[in-house]
């Protein structure tokens, strides 16, 4: 199974340069991959402040364009945007099918109270799977440090996906992460993550990357610029889950008793 993931430098708060830079790398990745998968906060970078770039999930313009370029070219494609709905903001993650429909929203659930995105944004509380070859959980970011999210995830999906703006400092946590998600719950561990320098004055660094349900880290098929394509081998994850049941022990009558 063909992927592409992308290192996009969002220019800060700029929705159509971001849209046609998305439209042009979807296009040259037609009949190379199936899915193509962006960085959170796609089309604006982490924009938090600034409510007003939050759009309606019924009506988003962004949302119609990106659904006629995945409808156009064949893709399934995961990208990030602050969505509005019921008169609430969310930070999501939203899957568009090669057929241009939503497959799937996902609210991020672990705000990250460090920057203040708690006080502006409505966390999430449903998990979110997508039918995708393999099973795909979405998750954004900040979730990436609480491993719960993850242990449930995993028990339906081969594939977890993680789409981010991590800052350079914190880079090495990132990837440590990311492969210790991958080895607790034996799945292909997916971490998109963007580039550049956003408007607070973070910089990034190009970091986006697969581990395996193993946890090695994959080499890519091919680089292109802030494009890598991946090819995956689900039996990899479902062999491994037979050969070594890490789940079958887990003790969750006993976990419950730490939440009291």
């Amino acid at each position: 199974m063909k992927l592409a993931v992308v290192s996009l430098n969002s220019v800060w708060e700029d929705k159509q340069s971001n849209l046609k830079e998305v439209e042009r790398i979807v296009a040259s990745l037609s009949l190379k991959v199936d899915y193509v998968i962006f960085p959170e906060m796609s089309l604006t970078g982490f924009s938090i402040s600034n409510l007003a770039l939050a759009e309606d999930l019924e009506s988003s313009s962004s949302l119609i364009a990106i659904q006629k370029t995945a409808k156009e070219h064949r893709m399934n494609i995961v990208f990030g945007l602050m969505i509005s709905k019921n008169k609430k903001i969310y930070n999501s993650c939203i899957a568009v099918n090669n057929k241009g429909e939503i497959a799937g929203t996902y609210e991020k659930i672990h705000l990250f109270s460090y920057a203040g995105e708690d006080e502006l944004i409505v966390g999430g509380n449903q998990i979110r799977s997508l039918p995708w070859n393999g099973g795909w959980g979405l998750s954004i970011c900040f979730d990436l440090r609480f491993p719960e999210l993850y242990q449930e995830l995993s028990k339906e999906n081969l594939i977890l996906a993680n789409i981010a703006n991590w800052p350079k400092g914190r880079v090495s946590h990132w990837r440590a992460l990311l492969n210790a998600r991958a080895i607790e719950n034996q799945s292909f561990m997916i971490g998109v993550n963007r580039t550049g320098l956003d408007g607070n004055g973070l910089e990034y660094e190009e970091s986006s990357c697969v581990f395996s349900p193993t946890g090695e880290k994959l080499e890519p098929l091919e680089i292109c610029e802030e494009i890598k394509i991946f090819d995956l081998n689900l039996d990899e994850a479902i062999e491994y889950r037979k050969k070594f049941p890490i789940k079958k022990d887990r003790q969750n009558t006993i976990y419950k008793e730490f939440y009291k």
